[in-house]
């Protein structure tokens, strides 16, 4: 093996790897498989055995094709230390050769002061066939605008529990219909919906996507840009530019029915974003977290209160609510909830005390959220 390769297609694929490849660890998970082929393209690819991740580079010169396996965290930091060529100065390219036991990169690096450094690095290769290379991309189910994605994750993700040890809280759920996508998860105790209309050609389907898999994609996921899903049973495929993204779907296990309880209100009132928030903020610090973070939630008279053991906040404008509403719920979710709905205006929902407090956007009504209410004491 023999190429160079421009530093900054070098640089992208080793910052995109960061998703995958572990560092300071020697078994497969923190290894990386360059491969230089005849065609000039060089591929790097790492596999956790959970996620996996490669991009392809057509910026190089590929003198003497082969494959390669090396530690992750061996070369990180001496490729991406470097400065990117800009016509003055600058690293123009990495020059990797394997010789029989180590490959060697090399790199010329020019100064402000027109002045040149060289390096080297000698790093350490194994068996190729440490690093397994997933399933190779073949038909796409769908295409979403990468922002589209994005936008769903903020709104969604903070409602999952990675940890949780039910398969079918640890994921997001993504449903098709000839409509509307819907993306929604949840831990059991709260809720996160959000709808977007459906431009795709996929107009019926259902997936439960595993928590790392969208969050690598999240991070790695540029904006504007149309990424290809290949979802089946078992293995999840995502696809933008040079980049494939695989993961795994959560099988076996339905998300669970949360339509109904969505639908399961009396009455709605909307409030200023602002308004509720600088209402919620100065409760933060004061909830009792051995008490799950209670806060109290009440509206008495056309008046609503915030109150904990230590604290109270009254909002003096009038509420369209002439009942008494009093319900317990966890101040850190509440928080967390209002502050993924991006909207000026927030609507609430809710029955009685025994029941959820609901969540929507005001103006939009496209991202309906939930959370749980704590025992009364």
């Amino acid at each position: 093996m023999d190429f160079c390769i421009e530093t900054g297609d070098l640089q992208r694929a080793i910052k995109l790897l960061s998703v995958t490849a572990k560092v300071n660890v020697l078994d497969s998970t923190g290894m990386i498989l360059i491969t230089a082929d005849e065609d000039g393209t060089v591929t790097f690819l790492s596999n956790n055995n959970s996620t996996a991740l490669s991009f392809v580079s057509n910026k190089a010169d590929v003198r003497s094709p082969g494959t390669v396996v090396i530690e992750y965290g061996r070369i990180k930091s001496f490729v991406t230390s470097f400065r990117p060529w800009n016509d003055t100065y600058g690293v123009k390219e990495f020059h990797f050769e394997l010789t029989d036991r180590f490959l060697h990169i090399s790199v010329v690096n020019t100064h402000e002061n027109a002045k040149v450094s060289k390096g080297n690095l000698k790093t350490k290769v194994y068996d190729i066939s440490i690093v397994k290379e997933p399933p190779k991309f073949n038909k796409p189910n769908f295409v979403l605008n990468s922002n589209i994605f994005r936008t769903a994750t903020d709104k969604v993700l903070y409602a999952i529990d990675p940890s949780d040890t039910r398969a079918f809280l640890k994921g997001m759920n993504v449903v098709f219909t000839e409509d509307a996508i819907c993306f929604a998860g949840t831990d059991g105790q709260r809720l996160s919906e959000y709808k977007v209309k459906n431009i795709s050609d996929l107009e019926e389907g259902q997936f439960l996507l595993r928590y790392d898999f969208v969050m690598g994609l999240r991070r790695i996921a540029e904006s504007e840009v149309q990424i290809a899903f290949e979802i089946t049973n078992r293995v999840a495929r995502a696809s933008f530019g040079s980049v494939v993204y695989w993961g795994s779907t959560i099988i076996g296990k339905e998300f669970p029915e949360y339509k109904p309880i969505l639908d399961s209100f009396e009455t709605s009132v909307v409030l200023d974003k602002e308004v509720l928030m600088s209402t919620l903020l100065p409760l933060v610090d004061v909830l009792d977290a051995d008490d799950n973070y209670r806060l109290t939630f009440s509206i008495v008279n056309g008046k609503m209160s915030l109150s904990c053991d230590v604290a109270e906040f009254t909002y003096d404008g009038e509420i369209d609510y002439s009942q008494t509403f009093i319900i317990d719920i966890n101040g850190q979710y509440v928080i967390q909830t209002v502050e993924a709905i991006k909207d000026d205006r927030i609507m609430i929902r809710f029955s009685n005390e025994n029941g959820v407090l609901l969540f929507d956007s005001g103006n939009f009504e496209d991202q309906k959220a939930l959370v749980t209410p704590i025992r009364r004491r």
